[in-house]
């Protein structure tokens, strides 16, 4: 059996879905854990939250709207099949957790 071909659109919204954004208050940080495992989809959006979540911000020139804005574009650099949606959400991700 061959496994699922996963698109673009795909990984942005498990990203999207992974983090809350849009449904929650904050954003969440783990994949669900189901009884057969995380996906490997999933796997794929953890990875990107946890490569956005580790650029380090420049605390002595920026402030937290900007660390995000330049977390961001970094993220649109590294990934530009990513959605405007899912890069938003790693920016929020980011900022919450940079807080």
């Amino acid at each position: 059996m061959r496994d699922a071909v996963v698109t673009d659109d795909d990984l942005s919204a498990a990203i999207v879905a992974l983090l809350g954004w849009g449904t929650s208050s904050h954003p969440r940080s783990r994949a669900q854990e189901t009884p057969g495992g995380v996906s490997p989809l999933e796997d794929r959006a953890q990875a990107a939250v946890t490569e956005c979540l580790v650029i380090a911000p420049y605390w002595t020139r920026d402030d937290l709207p900007t660390a995000g804005r330049r977390a961001r574009a970094q993220m649109v650099a590294r990934h530009p099949e990513l959605s405007s949606g899912a890069l938003d959400a790693l920016a929020w991700a980011y900022t919450y957790n940079w807080r």
